[in-house]
């Protein structure tokens, strides 16, 4: 296919939704888009073969060509016009292979190179495909950071706790509150296990577990008691 020539067509742009895991840890994602094509060889389709490859291909749309045209005593201007394209077009439906680098961002745009429709003595415009990050259902990122909620309960707010996590790849990172008492909306950093930086994937940005602390509904009156007693002691 192709469609040479002079002008440039349009760029189409397109959203694509990718996994955070995908941006975490970098991959290639098939992306389908159907487009017009310029079929080649069907105005000299005079074998069989070449019929029935034709057969699918309908007209193309209107060429453009210049021309000169006399306006008065030694004006001549140049025009465009709109003529019949002697060529044969068809839809194809084309794999688009975007390769989502480590530490890509929404908002990070993947171009495909002519890869737009086709059109008679027209060079093809760009795939523009800008990304956009899939909702997580425990991780939410902010920048180069990852955030993530952690619900404690009563006994672990008081007494300490350490908690694993299982991050976008696999591996596992340990939270904990290193002793003391942990309050409703503190935040725990642990440096180093955000995001990959784009560009420069050996750093990385830090996690921020934001601590919730599950109250029981109700307690016994033994257990009353003994908060009673411990706390006025």
């Amino acid at each position: 296919g192709g469609g040479g020539g002079g002008s440039r067509g349009p760029d189409v742009k397109m959203n694509f939704d990718v996994t955070l895991e995908d941006m975490y840890k970098g991959g290639s994602v098939s992306v389908k888009i159907k487009r017009r094509i310029v079929c080649r060889g069907c105005r000299r389709a005079d074998t069989p073969e070449r019929k029935a490859r034709c057969a699918k291909c309908g007209k193309c749309p209107n060429e453009v060509r210049t021309v000169h045209r006399q306006m008065g005593a030694g004006m001549i201007v140049q025009q465009q016009e709109e003529i019949p394209s002697r060529e044969k077009c068809a839809e194809e439906e084309t794999a688009l292979d975007a390769v989502i680098e480590r530490g890509m961002d929404t908002g990070h745009k993947i171009v495909f190179e002519r890869m737009s429709e086709q059109k008679p003595k027209q060079v093809p415009g760009d795939v523009v495909l800008t990304i956009r990050a899939k909702r997580h259902p425990r991780f939410r990122r902010e920048g180069k950071d990852l955030h993530i909620d952690l619900h404690l309960s009563l006994r672990e707010s008081l007494l300490g706790f350490e908690k694993e996590l299982v991050h976008l790849d696999g591996h596992v990172v340990t939270v904990s509150s290193k002793g003391g008492v942990t309050k409703p909306g503190d935040e725990i950093t642990v440096k180093g296990e955000g995001m990959p930086l784009h560009n420069f994937p050996s750093e990385f940005g830090d996690l921020i577990a934001h601590c919730h602390v599950d109250f029981p509904s109700s307690i016994t009156e033994e257990q009353a008691a003994a908060l009673n007693q411990h706390f006025a002691a």
